[in-house]
């Protein structure tokens, strides 16, 4: 088994990012691939094609918007942005070639790639960069970090075919950050203008595979993209994405042959993977199960009652049912001792303490609580399982709560749209510097993987300091104000730290499970990923 935990990222992710988000001060150059694996395996013989066993179907390939790990896998096999996180964490360069910040701290240029090509063969220019954040600004779009980017970008200037110059609106320590994520992808002017802008129905990138078909509900088949910048990638000629929403038969799958890799396995049967030399078992420690409540809801609006269903859940219980045993119990914020200057100071503010829970429930006016729905999905079963260890643990301080488990997708479109009273979530933040906060607690429209509702002038105001502040000290200590407020007023409860795994064929090589809260970029390492012949 090869395991990447929080301490490994707190190692060595950290300190590469961080040096490249918060060295604004001067002139820099970034260089590198995103690809991990090594050249010699151009010279073993590889299948053709690599068959993936896939957990969800995916809700939309509209790349802008993120809708789960699984479809991640896709949408990174056929879009990229100007960076992205390598296979060992560290940022590097995709479509842009280099970039510079200037002493202002406001002003990135970046230089393109000469080679870079979308898939239809037309070249990537400055004019497709700027139009993609544009893009990614238009509501009509719904990209999920729309607001990240409308708080950071002044205006983007067009140098020539091969440069663009980004101004931000003050310096932003986590800029660079922003500009790996999977969702700030480059996209065609063109090809949008042409396709009436739409995406899901058109996909076409500048990845390393396209589009082959999509027989919806069943599968997705990509080809590799004989024009991609990246000399002799990808491995292998064709994946096939095979929707295999049931845990069981997708493990089945693996074990047959029918699948060579497979996302999203239980830990029951990752502990029996593990032990079996035909298997390879890759973990990674670092996406977190936590509840997100309607701030809007009836008694859910009174942050005493948030609080008492943060004393009341059983994290434990959640580990042992729905984890089997693997996982860390999170009593506080989810920060890692070292992330952004944090000393752990915060990590047991609530204690599990039914007896507290009552006495907030009473202070809020609910001594005989009250009936609320829980959200999650028959998809997962740890989803599954987690929202019935919170049925009970609420159920113990009087709080009557009816579970709803429709499929994925459906689960996606109601988070998307705050359709919910609380939603069981598995997460983690989106980037490595804390500024991930700002998509999950800044005040504005519901998304994703924010609080229905919420809205904190403090919690806002320590939001815009921790960005534009590039002073380190300064900015842990911004941070460490901002997760005494966000856990004061609770609009998530944080449960645990769990286990993100993928299983293959021994014979698969080159896929890599990012480290840590990474996990979630995976699908990077699929342009490196072939089945030894």
């Amino acid at each position: 088994m090869k395991s990447k935990l929080w301490v490994k990222l707190a190692a060595g992710v950290l300190s590469a990012a961080m040096v490249i988000s918060m060295g604004g001060c001067g002139s820099s150059t970034s260089s590198g691939t995103a690809s991990g694996a090594s050249n010699s395996a151009a010279a073993t013989n590889k299948a053709d094609s690599l068959t993936i066993g896939l957990s969800a179907d995916p809700s939309t390939l509209e790349p802008m918007v993120q809708s789960g790990q699984a479809v991640r896998l896709i949408k990174m096999c056929m879009y990229r942005g100007l960076l992205a996180y390598e296979s060992d964490g560290s940022i590097g360069n995709e479509i842009a070639e280099s970039y510079e910040v200037a002493d202002d701290n406001v002003t990135y240029t970046f230089h393109i790639r000469q080679n870079a090509k979308f898939q239809d063969g037309s070249d990537i220019t400055a004019e497709d960069v700027k139009f993609s954040f544009e893009r990614q600004l238009d509501a009509s779009v719904s990209a999920t970090f729309r607001s990240d980017f409308a708080n950071m970008l002044d205006h983007i200037d067009v140098v020539d075919a091969k440069t663009v110059k980004f101004v931000l609106k003050q310096p932003c320590a986590p800029f660079i950050d922003y500009l790996t994520l999977p969702e700030a992808v480059i996209v065609s002017k063109a090809w949008c203008n042409s396709h009436n802008n739409d995406l899901n129905a058109n996909p076409m990138g500048s990845g390393p595979y396209t589009l082959g078909s999509w027989d919806k509900g069943r599968q997705i088949t990509l080809k590799a993209f004989d024009g991609f910048y990246k000399a002799g990638k990808p491995e292998t000629k064709e994946l096939d994405f095979v929707v295999t929403t049931d845990n069981t038969t997708r493990v089945n799958s693996l074990k047959s042959g029918e699948a060579d890799l497979i996302d999203y396995v239980g830990a029951n049967d990752a502990t029996a993977l593990e032990k079996d030399s035909n298997y390879t078992v890759d973990v990674s420690e670092g996406p977190f199960m936590c509840l997100q409540i309607n701030c809007t809801k009836g008694p859910l609006a009174n942050p005493k009652v948030r609080q008492a269903i943060a004393y009341a859940v059983n994290r434990q219980g959640v580990i042992d049912t729905a984890f089997m045993g693997r996982g860390t119990a999170m009593y506080g914020f989810p920060t890692i001792k070292g992330q952004n200057g944090y000393d752990g100071k915060y990590d047991d503010y609530f204690q599990y303490n039914p007896d507290k829970a009552k006495e907030l429930l009473k202070e809020a006016g609910y001594p005989n609580g009250f009936d609320v729905k829980i959200l999650s999905t028959s998809t997962y079963d740890f989803h599954k399982q987690t929202a019935l260890v919170v049925q009970d643990s609420l159920k113990a301080i009087g709080i009557n709560a009816e579970v709803e488990l429709p499929d994925w997708s459906t689960r996606i479109q109601r988070s998307n749209t705050g359709d919910y009273d609380i939603l069981v979530s598995g997460t983690a933040g989106n980037i490595v510097d804390m500024d991930w906060c700002t998509n999950y607690f800044q005040s504005g429209d519901t998304r994703m993987n924010s609080a229905p509702g919420f809205s904190d002038a403090t919690v806002d105001s320590l939001l815009k300091q921790g960005r534009e502040t590039l002073d380190a000290t300064k900015r842990a200590t911004i941070y460490d104000q901002l997760r005494e407020r966000i856990l004061e007023l609770s609009p998530f409860v944080f449960i645990n730290y769990r286990e993100q795994i993928f299983a293959t064929s021994a014979d698969v090589k080159g896929f890599v499970n990012l480290p840590g809260i990474l996990t979630y970029n995976s699908g990077i390492t699929l342009e490196d990923t072939y089945k030894a012949a």
